[in-house]
Parts: structure tokens; sequence; C-alpha cells
């Protein structure tokens, strides 16, 4: 798996109304398929595999790049600490932390298992052991000495993470009937 690290996308490499036309297209939906398939659905930095709602993310940053090797499979929850202005300031589900007993990407696997096992917020910040709350700022220097939290709070928005989120909770309703 990638480490990873609280980001931000520039506002100025922000998805604008003609690259989000362009997603919509025919030609990009053969190419999110393709990776999908490629990296077998599996996010880059959790390992969480999911067949619905994964996201093809441009490593660099830059939306207008669609070489194969700048494209990769990545979870909504990985997304939204990748892109953490998103998750703080848009969705406002994600806290900033100045310490963790773990890395990021172990915080996204931890969190996941927890509150798929029912556990509240404060219980996984007490296993994450996270310290020192801090606000959102648009400095990776800064936010590269943080770790972010996914809260249980619902997100401000009805998006992807939204519909995901939703998804996944009917999914494990569905794995817990089964047996």
């Amino acid at each position: 798996m990638k480490p990873l690290a609280l980001s931000f996308a520039p506002p100025k490499k922000w998805r604008n109304p003609g690259q989000t036309k362009k997603l919509e297209r025919e030609k990009w939906q053969i190419l999110r398929k393709k990776i999908l398939e490629r990296d077998n659905y599996i996010c880059s930095y959790c390992g969480y595999k999911s067949e619905k709602y994964q996201i093809i993310d441009h490593i660099d940053g830059n939306p207008e790049n669609n070489e194969d090797g700048n494209l990769q499979v990545i979870c909504q929850m990985c997304n939204l600490i990748k892109h953490s202005g998103q998750g703080c300031e848009i969705q406002a589900v994600v806290d900033l932390y100045r310490k963790s007993k773990y890395n990021q990407n172990a915080i996204i696997k931890i969190t996941r298992k927890m509150r798929d096992e029912g556990s509240k917020d404060v219980e996984v910040i007490k296993v994450l052991e996270l310290k020192g709350k801090a606000p959102f700022k648009m400095d990776l220097e800064y936010l590269r000495k943080l770790v972010g939290f996914i809260s249980s709070r619902q997100p401000l928005e009805k998006d992807m993470y939204y519909n995901w989120l939703n998804y996944h909770r009917r999914e494990l309703k569905n794995e817990n009937h089964a047996f």
C-alpha cells in the first residue's frame, strides 16, 4: 500500500465545468473501468475493495492528466484524506489531529473496522490515541505533520461519499443477515 497523507488540491486545479463534462463522457467511463479492473477495485492506500463508489484518482492532482500511470483506485475514505480540504471544510466529516499511535493508512483501516462493528467516534479516537485537535489550513507543510480522522458525522452535501456511506451500511446489514 502507498503511504497516505493529508493533502488538498490547489484551487487552480479544481475541477471546472469543462472537466466535469469530460468525466461524464463514454471515453472517461471506458478508461475508469479499465483502471478499476487493472487495480482489482482495490484502494491504493488502505486495500479496501468495492465494486461500487471507488474513485479513479489523479495521482499528480491534475484532472487533465489521464495517462494510465497517473491514475489509481482510491476509496471514499482515503479520498477525503487526500483531499482534506473537501473532507474538513466542504463535507465537515474530517477532524485533524497532531498525534496518533498509528499512521494515516492504519487510521483509515481501524476506523472503518471499528465503525463497522458499531463503535462510536469517542471509542475509535481512544484506540487510535488521537491527541491535539487542529484546524485545517491550506498548507502542505502544516498538513504533513497531522493525521485525519473521518468522523461519523453526516456529510453536509449529498455527494459520492454520502452515497457510498449508505451503500456500505446496507452491504454490512446484508452480510450480517446472511449468517
